[in-house]
C-alpha cells in the first residue's frame, strides 16, 4: 500500500503556470490559485463596481496627488497581487460587476498584447534586414 497519497504537484499547491505564444513571442505568467485573504490597496479602495463607475485616470491623480506614471505603477502592482482592476479607454478604471466585464477586459489586454507584438516582430525584421 502506498502511503504516500500526495498529489504529484503537492511541493508548489495552488500554483499555476500558463505559456501564451504571440507571434513568437513567449509570455509565462503564474498565478497564485490559493485563496488567501488579500489586503485592499489603495487604488482599488478608491474604485467602485462597474464599467458606469469608472473613475479617469486624471481623477485618481488628483485624488492621490501623484503623477499619472506613479498611480500606473500601483495599478499594475496590484493587479499583480490579485486586485480586480479593470479599465477601459473611456471612462477609466472600476471593479468589476459581472464576469462580463471581467471577460471584456481580458480580451481586450490579450488584443493589446497581440499587436505590442506584431510591432515588436516587425520592428526586429526591419531592423535585421539593415545588417
Amino acid at each position: 500500500m502506498d502511503k504516500n497519497k500526495n498529489r504529484p504537484s503537492a511541493a508548489t499547491p495552488g500554483r499555476l503556470m500558463e505559456k501564451a505564444t504571440f507571434d513568437g513571442a513567449d509570455c509565462f505568467q503564474k498565478h497564485d490559485t490559493t485563496r488567501k485573504k488579500r489586503k485592499q490597496g489603495m487604488i482599488e479602495s478608491l474604485l467602485s463596481h462597474g464599467a458606469e463607475n469608472a473613475v479617469p485616470l486624471t481623477h485618481l491623480c488628483k485624488i492621490t496627488g501623484l503623477p499619472a506614471r506613479q498611480v500606473r505603477r500601483m495599478i499594475q502592482a496590484e493587479r499583480l497581487q490579485g486586485a480586480p482592476i479593470l479599465a477601459d479607454n473611456q471612462n477609466g478604471y472600476f471593479l468589476p460587476k459581472s464576469s462580463e466585464e471581467i471577460d471584456e477586459f481580458v480580451k481586450s489586454m490579450f488584443h493589446r498584447a497581440y499587436e505590442i507584438s506584431r510591432v515588436a516582430n516587425a520592428v526586429r525584421l526591419r531592423g535585421r534586414l539593415l545588417e
